[in-house]
C-alpha cells in the first residue's frame, strides 16, 4: 500500500522535474530584475456580507498605508497590489482601494460573452465594473 502511495504520488509530481530543452532560451537577471512586481491576494468566497467586505478593503488600504503606488509609467519600481474579491462586491471594494493604487480583480469568468448561462459571469461583465486581472486556474 504504501509502494502504490509513493509511486502515484512521484508520477503526480514528473513534470514539475522535467528538463530543459538544450535550446530553451535563456533569462538574465537583468531581464527578471526588470519586471513589474505584483502581490496578489484571493479573498475566495470571503467576507460574508458587503459591510464585511467594504471593512476589510478600508483595513487593507490603512495596512499597507503609503506602501502602495498606482500603475503607470512614473512608478517603475512600484510593486502592483490587486485583489480579488467575490463577484458581488467587486464594485464597492474598487470604490474603497482605488485611490491608494490597488487593483481589483475578479475570481472567474465564463467564455461566453452572453447568454442562458445561470450564475455566469462574462468578461465584458468584470471589465465593465473596472476589473484588470482575472484568476485563471
Amino acid at each position: 500500500m504504501k509502494i502504490s502511495i509513493a509511486a502515484i504520488a512521484s508520477l503526480s509530481c514528473a513534470n514539475a522535474f522535467s528538463v530543459v530543452p538544450k535550446n530553451a532560451p535563456i533569462v538574465s537577471s537583468t531581464q527578471l530584475e526588470a519586471r513589474q512586481p505584483i502581490m496578489a491576494g484571493n479573498w475566495k468566497m470571503n467576507p460574508g456580507t458587503e459591510d464585511e467586505a467594504i471593512a476589510l478593503a478600508s483595513g487593507l488600504t490603512k495596512l499597507l498605508g503609503e506602501e502602495t503606488c498606482p500603475m503607470d509609467e512614473e512608478n517603475d519600481f512600484c510593486t502592483e497590489v490587486v485583489i480579488f474579491p467575490p463577484h458581488p462586491f467587486l464594485s464597492k471594494v474598487k470604490e474603497v482601494v482605488e485611490d491608494m493604487g490597488i487593483t481589483v480583480g475578479a475570481q472567474s469568468i465564463f467564455f461566453e460573452d452572453k447568454g442562458a448561462y445561470t450564475g455566469s459571469v462574462a468578461a465584458s461583465m468584470v471589465k465593465s465594473v473596472g476589473c484588470e486581472y482575472i484568476l485563471c486556474g
